[in-house]
C-alpha cells in the first residue's frame, strides 16, 4: 500500500532529479532512497525514473504519477498543518483598523475569503478612533488599517496597497446658501467658512493647503477634537466641511455636494512592511487577487 513516505521520496527525487540530493534533503541515505522509489514502482506496477550512471530522469508514467500526486500531497500538507495548530492554546489574531464613510463591499469579501481560508485565524475588526491609522500601524496596535493613501504616504515603512478610490464631498445643512449646488468648485467656496476635525483626515496636502485657503478667502472655523462634534457643527448651519466618501454615504440632517476640482483620492489597506507575519501576508495575497479580479475604481 502506499505511503506518504514513498510518495516524499518521490517527489523529492523527481524535483531534484539526483538520488543523492534527494538523500540529503531528506535527512536520509541514497539507500534508503533507492529502497523508497523501488518500493513504489513495485506497488503501482510501473518504472518511474530511468536511471543511469550519471543521471536520473523522469519516464512517461513518473511524469504523470507526479503532475497528480504533487497538489494533492501540497493539500495533504496543508491539512495536517492546520490539524496540528488546532492544538496551539494561543489563538493568531489580526487587528485590523477601518476608515470611517467608506464603501465596504471589496474590503469584506476579502475578509470573508480569508476566514475561509484561514479559520483559525480571528480578524479583529476596528473603527477608526483620533489617533490617525499611521500611528496606530506604526506602534504595532494594529497589523493592517484600510485607510486613505494619504494618511500613510510620507513614511517608507508603510506599504500601501489600493483597493479603489473615493471623491470628494461638500457637507452642508440644507439651509447653508451652498445647499442650492449641484457641485461645487474651490471657487464657490470663497468667502465660506470651513468647519475640520482634528483627525488625520483633515491634514491632507493633498486636498488644499492653508495658503490656497487664504488666497480663496476660505476662513477656518473652530477646530473641533471629535469627528460627530464637526458633522454637528455643519448641521448647525454655520460652515461647511470637505470628506472623501462613498457615493452611497448618507449623513442625518446634511447634504452631499460633489467637489469636483478635486482627483479622487485612493482608498486600501496598508501595513507595517517590517512587521508582516504569515498570517498578514496570506491576507495582503487575497487582497492582491481581489484587486486582479476586480481592479480599483471609483466608489
Amino acid at each position: 500500500m502506499l505511503n506518504t513516505s514513498q510518495i516524499r521520496t518521490f517527489l523529492t527525487v523527481a524535483q531534484t532529479l539526483s538520488y543523492i540530493r534527494a538523500a540529503e534533503l531528506l535527512y536520509t541515505t541514497q539507500p534508503v532512497v533507492s529502497y523508497q522509489i523501488k518500493a513504489l514502482e513495485t506497488e503501482l506496477g510501473v518504472t518511474l525514473f530511468n536511471r543511469t550512471h550519471r543521471s536520473v530522469e523522469l519516464t512517461t508514467a513518473g511524469s504523470y504519477f507526479y503532475q497528480q500526486v504533487e497538489p494533492l500531497m501540497r493539500q495533504l500538507e496543508t491539512i495536517v498543518q492546520t490539524m496540528q495548530s488546532m492544538n496551539d492554546q494561543t489563538p493568531k489574531l489580526i487587528n485590523l483598523l477601518v476608515r470611517r464613510l467608506a464603501d465596504y463591499a471589496k474590503l469584506t469579501q476579502i475578509i470573508k475569503n480569508y476566514s475561509e481560508s484561514c479559520p483559525l485565524v480571528h480578524v479583529n475588526i476596528l473603527t477608526q478612533e483620533d489617533r490617525g491609522s499611521r500611528q496606530l500601524l506604526v506602534t504595532g496596535e494594529v497589523e493592517i488599517a484600510f485607510c486613505y493613501q494619504f494618511e500613510v504616504e510620507n513614511d517608507p515603512k508603510l506599504k500601501f496597497l489600493p483597493l479603489m478610490e473615493s471623491q470628494y464631498y461638500v457637507l452642508v445643512s440644507k439651509t447653508h446658501p451652498l445647499a442650492a449646488y449641484k457641485y461645487l468648485t474651490f471657487d464657490d467656496l470663497t468667502g465660506q467658512k470651513l468647519i475640520l476635525a482634528n483627525t488625520e483626515l483633515h491634514r491632507n496636502p493633498r486636498l488644499i493647503t492653508r495658503a490656497q485657503l487664504k488666497a480663496k478667502k476660505i476662513a477656518v472655523q473652530t477646530i473641533y477634537t471629535s469627528f460627530d462634534s464637526m458633522l454637528i457643527a455643519v448641521q448647525s448651519g454655520i460652515g461647511f466641511t470637505i470628506l472623501p466618501c462613498s457615493r452611497s454615504k448618507k449623513f442625518s440632517g446634511l447634504l452631499k455636494i460633489p467637489l469636483k476640482d478635486v482627483k479622487p483620492v485612493p482608498l486600501g489597506i496598508a501595513w507595517y512592511s517590517a512587521r508582516t507575519t504569515p498570517e498578514l501576508e496570506s491576507f495582503i495575497a487575497l487582497a492582491e487577487k481581489q484587486n486582479a479580479e476586480q481592479p480599483p475604481a471609483l466608489v
